[in-house]
């Protein structure tokens, strides 16, 4: 073989120029499909497995369920409340603030929410414990206690598991040991980053969702429950304690005002009895400054006191920040896998993926055997 035969091997003057025509793709098409249904009893054995496999992923599948509450949030301001100039100038006249808009929705990603509602309480056959007893025991968190006890290697440092620390139902949060205050802060923040979920629908409206996802549904639906419990009891608390302190500050105002008032009163008194016979210009000045104190007093007073019973009409007429729309009911939203509907999508992935695999190994065969035919032989 020269070296011009070589050179005709690979640049032979048949492909020059050729292109593909329509009957050369119908031909190879035709290949591969005969290919494939002389191979068919491989597909359809994939098939099978898949669906085999799917049917058993779907009947061990622990589905995760969602509660969702859908709440409505007051955004109303304390200017239309009846509160005067001076109450606004102090400072009490207005009720959005921490407890509003998007700040209430960030109140719900609060730790300290989560821990107060993962310590509400939950009835389980009969006995009472908290929600986070209960989720320790629904997440199987304590199985393998005795194996991990027993696997214990005391060359290394002691660290304490939920095997070692239990949350007795009742016990004060200010009494947790550190071993128990670090578990339910590590249990919380994992909640809140992979369970939780609040949203605010629109911001040109006052709707928010708050959602929880777990594997057990009694769960998800008590603590969402709970969650939603715990925020509204802490914002009615702060709100009363908040209008406590602001009436308290008013009523010294208004006692302050009032001694000042009683002091001009008796002061003018005095001076009307010493002074029977005002006949000096210099008297009446004196006279007159005693009763524009009295008026000013009295006008002050008089504005102070009407502040103060709008503030106690508005304590008594205190209406809940949350107003709940949708609340989770039984059966809960859930991803659960039917298992023909699972097995059928795992059977036709598996017998894709089988035909993919024979169409690969079909033009490897092709390819190499074309490869083995043009190789001349001397």
């Amino acid at each position: 073989m020269d070296i011009k035969d070589l050179e005709d091997f690979l640049q032979p003057e048949e492909t020059q120029g050729k292109k593909i025509s329509f009957a050369d793709i119908k031909k190879i098409v035709i290949d591969y499909c005969s290919y494939l249904w002389d191979k068919k009893w491989f597909v359809v054995a994939a098939g099978v497995i898949g669906v085999i496999i799917g049917g058993i992923h779907a009947y061990i599948y622990k589905p995760t369920y969602t509660a969702t509450y859908k709440f409505s949030i007051e955004s109303k301001s304390g200017g239309g409340s009846g509160f005067s100039a001076l109450s606004m100038l102090a400072g009490f006249g207005s009720s959005s603030g921490t407890f509003s808009g998007d700040n209430l929705v960030e109140l719900f990603r609060s730790r300290s929410m989560v821990e107060m509602a993962l310590l509400k309480p939950i009835i389980i056959e009969g006995d009472t414990m908290n929600l986070l007893e209960y989720k320790i025991l629904a997440d199987s968190s304590r199985l393998h206690c005795d194996e991990l006890k027993a696997n214990r290697n005391p060359s290394k440092p002691y660290i304490a598991t939920l095997c070692d620390v239990y949350f007795p139902f009742g016990q004060n949060r200010e009494t947790f040991t550190r071993e128990q205050d670090s578990l339910i802060m590590l249990i919380a923040s994992r909640m809140m980053q992979n369970d939780i979920a609040i949203e605010k629908i629109d911001k040109k409206l006052s709707y928010a969702n708050f959602s929880i996802s777990s594997k057990d549904e009694k769960f998800a639906k008590e603590f969402s429950a709970a969650m939603i419990s715990t925020v509204f009891d802490f914002y009615l608390k702060s709100k009363r304690e908040n209008a406590q302190r602001n009436l308290n500050e008013f009523q010294s105002r208004a006692d302050s005002i009032r001694k000042e008032l009683n002091k001009s009163l008796y002061a003018a008194a005095h001076y009307r009895d010493l002074n029977m016979k005002p006949s000096k210009s210099v008297l009446g000045v004196e006279q007159l400054k005693y009763q524009t104190d009295i008026q000013i007093n009295t006008a002050a007073y008089t504005e102070i006191v009407k502040n103060i019973e709008v503030m106690k009409l508005d304590m008594a007429k205190s209406e809940p920040l949350i107003q709940e729309i949708d609340v989770p009911r039984y059966p809960l939203e859930n991803d659960k896998k039917g298992k023909v509907k699972t097995g059928i999508k795992y059977g036709f992935v598996m017998g894709v993926l089988a035909i993919f695999v024979l169409c690969g190994i079909h033009f490897f065969q092709e390819l190499t055997s074309k490869e083995e035919d043009e190789i001349p032989i001397e």
